[in-house]
């Protein structure tokens, strides 16, 4: 009889093959979740490119106007009064890369609006249903009101120039929101008002996308928006007025390392 050839692996050999494994794995993974980001990136323009479609739709069949974010009409938020163009695909209201809500009472850059009915907000608003959800916020200076606060600063149209230069949805916290060259930016990442009105450009100030949120502009184009570069867009009518005569922002120890943009 010949000599009895080995068949297993010694201990020694099984640690080095498991020694490789780890170590491929601590290099590829890092490799693996940018990626992972780069996929939910291009995911969330492609949904922003959809709900810049169905805006589009709806002021082609309104003369040019978008809605009325004023008033007492159970239609006053865009979330109802955009619905019959997206009832069919609700999830292109949010992010991919959003993994909480509202209703899970937690705050972060991955955090969206909603879900109505659920947990932290249990009551729904009359403008919602149960199950409204999302992570894109209306820039609502594009409605089609002019009173109370909405004076001549909202656009109300799209029959206006230098569409590339206004948002209409933007990687948001909260569902809509009325920022202010003069609003401060948030003191922490994920920081947020959870209100319409005052200090609103927080609800947009998140680091969804490694140092920037996606947006679609009024001339339904799409592209990521530096943080710093929110306080750089026309939001509304007066902006570029309201800008040169507007404090520059303090930006937050958390902000600072982010690229800077000279005003428009």
């Amino acid at each position: 009889m010949g000599p009895l050839r080995r068949t297993a692996f010694t201990l020694i050999e099984l640690l080095v093959v498991i020694s490789i494994i780890a170590l491929l794995m601590a290099i590829l993974m890092p490799a693996l979740q940018r990626v992972r980001k780069q996929a939910q990136a291009v995911a969330c323009q492609s949904n922003l490119q959809q709900m810049g479609l169905t805006f589009s739709m709806y002021t082609g069949d309104n003369n040019g106007y978008f809605h009325q974010e004023e008033g007492s009409e159970s239609n006053h938020s865009w979330v109802p009064a955009m619905r019959p163009y997206y009832s069919h695909e609700p999830k292109i209201r949010a992010c991919p890369a959003t993994t909480k809500f509202y209703s899970d009472g937690v705050t972060g850059p991955l955090v969206g609006w909603g879900v109505y009915g659920q947990g932290a907000i249990a009551t729904v608003p009359d403008w919602a249903m149960p199950g409204d959800y999302g992570s894109f916020g209306l820039n609502a200076w594009v409605a089609n009101d002019t009173g109370g606060i909405h004076t001549n600063k909202n656009w109300r149209s799209i029959h206006m120039q230098g569409g590339y230069q206004v948002p209409v949805f933007v990687d948001c916290q909260w569902v809509d929101g009325l920022p202010e060259p003069y609003d401060n930016p948030p003191d922490y990442d994920g920081q947020c008002q959870w209100q319409w009105y005052g200090n609103a450009m927080q609800s947009f100030c998140i680091n969804r996308h490694n140092g920037s949120v996606n947006g679609v502009f009024m001339d339904v184009s799409v592209r990521p928006i530096g943080l710093k570069e929110l306080w750089e867009l026309h939001w509304h009518r007066q902006w570029a007025k309201d800008r040169v005569a507007a404090l520059t922002p303090v930006w937050p120890d958390w902000m600072r390392g982010f690229k800077d943009y000279a005003p428009q």
